[in-house]
């Protein structure tokens, strides 16, 4: 919970926690924020208490090597069908 208030309150948005059904020990934390200039933000935004809670979460971590981070950035679909010239127009057969 701690880490969601965080995150929440440094920008970031639609935090969820989940574990891997095959693999019970590993757990996925996503969350978005609106921009990416946001996300590099996002740590300095971070409070003591909020860097005392992240540190609290890496000692329950029990894997060999820290735990790995991906970073994605999301492009919705919609951009792709609003440029004209990516629409064919076919006759019924």
């Amino acid at each position: 919970r701690a880490k969601r208030y965080a995150l929440s309150r440094a920008g970031a948005r639609n935090w969820t926690l989940q574990r891997n059904l095959e693999t019970p020990s590993l757990w996925t934390e996503t969350f978005r924020t609106p921009t990416w200039m946001d996300f590099l933000r996002l740590n300095h935004r971070l409070t003591a208490e909020d860097k005392e809670a992240d540190e609290h979460l890496l000692a329950l971590h029990d894997g060999e090597l820290p735990p790995h981070m991906v970073l994605s950035i999301e492009r919705t679909t919609e951009a792709a069908r609003t440029r004209a010239s990516t629409i064919v127009s076919r006759p019924p057969r």
